[in-house]
């Protein structure tokens, strides 16, 4: 049985951590490397870092915060790249970084809405610009490119607190082969149990659930484990 894994999702903003709501109205909720600590402390299987400004900005993420929580938390060091903006204006970019650090290492994070009719539509630039590019058509693509893993956000849930879109996930579970990491609605644990037992996700990725409710790694891996979902021990 596959276990299925619970990584914390952290927002920078500078050198601080964010969290917001549909991609704003962002509010700090700490420093990144304390946080880091305690979720490393608790067992988080990843902790996965993204720069909410980096593509608007034109620059990289902060490289001296990520040193910052490998020396504190990770003395493996960081083992997965995580692309989204540029993998969608660059596919190209996937097979580069397959083809040199290993498709285990590469993963593609695809941010996606729902528009009026109920389609699912690709976003990129902290969720700022549509892209007119079929949403399967890609994700078959990025995997014909080399793409170890993908991540799916829901911006339509993205901090909201009111559990995933388990229509999505559902559906693109069907088409993608590799691991998927569900992220955008986690507010309980019964959003996840559902989650995993609906769409058969690999991992979630959870946020605000962390960081401004009265959770944490390992009581929400016990109720996991109580609830017949596999998970590694904390």
């Amino acid at each position: 049985m596959i276990s299925r894994r619970i990584i914390p999702l952290f927002l920078l903003r500078g050198k601080r951590l964010v969290k917001g709501t549909n991609f704003k109205d962002f509010v700090d909720v700490g420093d990144p490397i304390s946080q880091a600590m305690i979720y490393d402390a608790q067992g988080a299987d990843e902790i996965i870092v993204v720069d909410v400004e980096s593509s608007t900005k034109g620059r990289i993420i902060n490289t001296e915060i990520i040193n910052g929580m490998i020396k504190k938390c990770f003395n493996a060091g960081a083992d997965k790249i995580v692309i989204n903006t540029y993998a969608v204006l660059r596919t190209a970019l996937i097979r580069e970084l397959a083809d040199e650090f290993g498709s285990q290492s590469v993963v593609v994070s695809i941010d996606i809405k729902k528009n009026k009719k109920g389609n699912y539509e690709i976003y990129v630039f902290s969720g700022k610009q549509k892209v007119d590019i079929d949403i399967y058509s890609y994700i078959a693509k990025v995997i014909e490119c080399g793409a170890g893993e993908i991540l799916i956000t829901s911006i339509d849930k993205e901090g909201t607190l009111l559990g995933f879109d388990y229509e999505l996930f559902s559906k693109l579970r069907e088409i993608i082969p590799v691991p998927l990491i569900a992220s955008g609605g986690a507010g309980c644990y019964d959003d996840m149990v559902k989650l995993f037992d609906e769409t058969d996700s690999d991992a979630c990725a959870i946020g605000k659930m962390l960081f401004l409710r009265d959770y944490d790694i390992v009581r929400i891996k016990s109720y996991l484990r109580g609830r017949k979902v596999s998970v590694r021990e904390a």
